[in-house]
């Protein structure tokens, strides 16, 4: 997924061109001016080295708080706004 991330250096739109794909291919919905950028780092060594980093040092803490039962999962696609309630709701 990380790999497909695209993004609008002006208005900082965040497409995924396996998920959430622009209308126009590489072109911002909303400034067809622009072309989207890909970062640097989102390539396949740099994604392998971050969840490696993941496997380390967060899984331990998420097993850890999922084994004292004060771990909360927040479904985190979908729209913003009812992620952002789910959120709000636990806390």
């Amino acid at each position: 997924r990380l790999t497909g991330r695209r993004s609008c250096s002006i208005c900082g739109e965040i497409y995924n061109i396996y998920s959430k794909p622009p209308k126009k291919d590489n072109v911002c919905d909303f400034h067809p001016e622009m072309q989207l950028k890909h970062r640097a780092d989102d390539n396949e060594e740099s994604v392998s080295t971050r969840l490696a980093i993941y496997d380390e040092l967060t899984k331990p803490l998420l097993d850890y708080y999922e084994k004292t039962k004060r771990l909360e999962k927040v479904n985190g696609e979908g729209d913003l706004e009812e992620i952002y309630r789910a959120i709000v709701k636990l806390i």
